[in-house]
């Protein structure tokens, strides 16, 4: 029986990021389950008077578009298709990937590869894949193995799938020509391991995004219906915050849950309006060995993040969303010198919240170049460093 660690999908109160809502606001609740394999929900103001059906009507078509096209396993998808391509083959896409993918691509370059799409092989390999978290999962390809939660797979995996020629995702080629969109795959596939016959190309993996891109998708239809209040949630880990009507600033309260239990049930709280907010984390998907932390966010080395020094868990403020989901993804894959870097180097189009474990110390650091007014720490940490 699979046993991975996640947030749980009907629950907003388990999920990393959460708003308070006043019930004198006179807010209403739209709620949608399973997308993404998690919930998002729309919270608006009914004395607003927006025309809830036609727009939740939208919002819920967009969502099982991006997850249709973006999925791994849907017959028929832009991305399970690219994955099935042969090396080198070039593969009709519509504008729905086509749009996340050039987003994908733009985090990539600009995070120097710490946002890495192209690790379906790697994600599949450690046990994070979709299949891998159904309740049916038998092995079926030659690196499985019956329970990945209580065995590692052969280095000789870890070392073919995380060759560097498979895990360039810029060589991937987008084309645009008359409204008509292909992705040209790499011609590149993985070292051959022995005793293993099979060939393996570059596998692209977008969940880290998908979330995010759906949040984008929620923005601009809320926009386009002039809604001010309220705020779009996907599962908790990318938020559209508009307005809040209970509150004459138009403030909310989002609390920001704590990655381990030594920091208590959260560890911040933050006090924004119209933007996006996004985090991710060691502790959203993982298990344990041995004593050692393997989740599911893939270092350049191949490796899951989770031992030793690294950064626990990182919250984008501002940007899409889609772009925010990518950027925290990255933030976790670095270490503390580029995480602060990185956002340093970006302060102008988003800020950041991050925790960094000190293995050595054992000690928790809190680094954040968000405005000292916009946040409340809610935790005690170790350390405390504010960045520009």
């Amino acid at each position: 029986m699979r046993r991975i660690k996640y947030i749980a999908a009907a629950l907003l109160a388990a999920s990393a990021l959460t708003l308070s809502a006043c019930s004198d606001a006179d807010l209403a609740v739209r709620d949608e389950y399973g997308r993404f394999g998690t919930q998002n929900r729309w919270v608006y103001s009914a004395a607003e008077d927006p025309d809830a059906d036609a727009i939740w009507a939208q919002m819920t078509a967009c969502t099982a578009a991006l997850e249709a096209s973006l999925s791994v396993s849907a017959e028929g998808g832009d991305i399970a298709r690219f994955n099935a391509a042969a090396a080198g083959q070039t593969v009709s896409v519509g504008e729905t990937a086509y749009k996340v993918l050039q987003t994908a691509m733009a985090i990539y370059e600009e995070t120097d590869g710490a946002y890495d799409p192209a690790v379906g092989l790697l994600v599949d390999l450690w046990g994070f894949s979709a299949r891998h978290r159904s309740s049916g999962y038998e092995p079926t390809l030659a690196y499985d193995r019956a329970d990945p939660e209580s065995e590692l797979p052969a280095q000789t995996y870890i070392e073919a799938f995380s060759d560097p020629a498979l895990r360039d995702f810029g060589a991937v080629a987008l084309a645009e020509e008359d409204s008509a969109y292909s992705v040209v795959k790499p011609d590149t596939v993985a070292p051959a391991v022995e005793g293993d016959g099979a060939t393996y190309t570059m596998q692209l993996c977008l969940d880290g995004i998908g979330k995010g891109a759906s949040v984008d998708a929620a923005a601009e239809i809320l926009r386009a219906a002039d809604v001010r209040y309220g705020y779009y949630n996907a599962g908790g880990s990318s938020l559209l915050v508009l307005e809040n009507p209970a509150r004459s600033d138009g403030l909310w309260e989002i609390t920001v849950n704590s990655p381990r239990e030594e920091l208590g049930a959260s560890y911040a709280t933050l006090s924004v309006s119209n933007t996006t907010i996004s985090t991710s984390g060691d502790y959203e998907q993982y298990y344990e060995i041995g004593g050692t932390r393997y989740c599911h966010i893939i270092g350049r080395d191949g490796m899951p993040v989770g031992a030793g020094s690294h950064v626990l868990c990182a919250t984008v403020v501002g940007g899409s969303a889609a772009a925010g989901d990518a950027r925290a993804t990255a933030l976790v894959a670095m270490t503390e010198e580029e995480a602060v870097a990185y956002a340093s180097a970006h302060a102008d189009a988003f800020r950041v919240m991050f925790v960094w474990y000190d293995a050595a110390e054992d000690s928790y650091v809190l680094y954040t170049n968000l405005d000292e007014a916009s946040y409340e720490l809610t935790a005690s940490f170790d350390r405390v460093e504010a960045f520009s």
